[in-house]
């Protein structure tokens, strides 16, 4: 049955607890996440049938294979450049590496440790991993080379020049070259609430400066005083202000106001609580990574997270008849369909290829994960 681009995925049931003998059913209410296939992304190229009787060998290995793995890195790289905006919670300092200052190698595990504890102070359990890029990973493989390490991983340090094992209550440690980087709107001013007891997906502001393009970006990530996070299982104050990010860029006014649409969306009753309260009038608003040291760079944004944060969905495309070739290149390991055709133009004796995938990122649920700035 054809669903069209669009999957409807649920997210588990959030209930609250009542004390006493009477009880207080909490409405079943279906939280649901649209996963959306979105992207086609392909790949081609043609050769003439005197090169393919004369010259070219090993066809696959010579230019199939490389044009697989171009394909799989665009949808990592789409993946990684798209779901960073999603997840507000944040550690570690603007470009600075963990473990490029400070004292080792205390400096180059916090960030990662401080992620984890965000993680665990908001009731996120299971197997975490984490996405460095190779910078941030090659001082996690020095910094951390001083600790008491087990004699293969020291090994594995030495001789690859990888760390990926079990470390920090962290399971699996991956180096990408794709890791997006993030630069902080232009801000000014002192922001501040404008307006007591605003709740949802957007936040009203004062104090900018006056007008100012791009105040905010997407996917910068912002506190607003007197607003904590919570636990969602005993929704009790963590006691560290909850972190919300930016979903679209946002102008200031030459009023000095401006809007800012935020994730989660701000509630703080029921069961799908996010935060302890609401903004009071005039409460500051703090942005991550916003001094003048940090103004204007690009930073790398890795991730701690658990697998369920993410979710990345391909469609088989038709398989047309007729053609030479028409077949599926899979992987189930990584979940990848690729379609390849290959047919001939009979009039200029050609013989054009084309891969393609069809596929979408969502975040399923960006609480279960937490950025790394490095």
């Amino acid at each position: 049955v054809k669903q069209g681009d669009e999957i409807q995925v649920r997210l588990p049931q959030r209930y609250q607890v009542t004390t006493g003998k009477v009880m207080a059913p909490t409405p079943l209410t279906d939280q649901t996440v649209t996963v959306k296939i979105s992207d086609q992304t392909n790949i081609g190229f043609e050769y003439d049938s005197w090169a393919y009787t004369l010259e070219i060998d090993d066809y696959m290995e010579r230019y199939a294979k490389p044009a697989v793995e171009t394909l799989v890195n665009n949808i990592d790289f789409t993946g990684l450049k798209r779901m960073y905006k999603k997840v507000a919670k944040v550690v570690g300092v603007p470009n600075v590496p963990p473990g490029s200052s400070g004292t080792l190698p205390q400096a180059a595990m916090q960030p990662y440790i401080d992620a984890r504890t965000k993680l665990r102070e908001s009731a996120v359990g299971g197997k975490y991993r984490a996405i460095l890029s190779p910078d941030m990973h090659g001082y996690a493989v020095t910094g951390m080379a001083e600790l008491f390490n087990p004699t293969p991983l020291i090994s594995a340090h030495f001789t690859e020049g990888q760390f990926g094992a079990n470390a920090l209550g962290i399971s699996k440690w991956h180096e990408d070259q794709n890791v997006a980087t993030h630069t902080v709107g232009a801000l000014g001013g002192t922001p501040v609430v404008i307006g007591a007891n605003q709740t949802g997906s957007s936040i009203n502001l004062d104090g900018t400066g006056g007008a100012v393009a791009d105040y905010f970006l997407e996917g910068d990530v912002v506190q607003f005083a007197g607003v904590n996070e919570i636990n969602p299982q005993s929704h009790q104050s963590t006691g560290r202000l909850k972190d919300f990010v930016a979903t679209a860029n946002a102008t200031a006014s030459a009023g000095a106001l401006v809007t800012i649409n935020i994730e989660p969306e701000l509630i703080i009753s029921g069961e799908w609580a996010t935060a302890s309260a609401a903004p009071a009038n005039n409460a500051v608003v703090t942005v991550f990574g916003h001094a003048s040291s940090y103004a204007g760079l690009e930073t790398p944004q890795g991730f701690v997270y658990n697998k369920e944060a993410f979710i990345c969905v391909m469609a088989d495309l038709v398989l047309p008849r007729g053609l030479w070739v028409s077949e599926r290149i899979r992987s189930e390991k990584l979940g990848i369909s690729i379609r390849m055709l290959k047919d001939t133009d009979i009039v200029n004796d050609e013989h054009p290829t084309r891969l393609d995938t069809a596929h979408g990122w969502t975040a399923y649920r960006e609480v279960l994960a937490c950025r790394v700035c490095g």
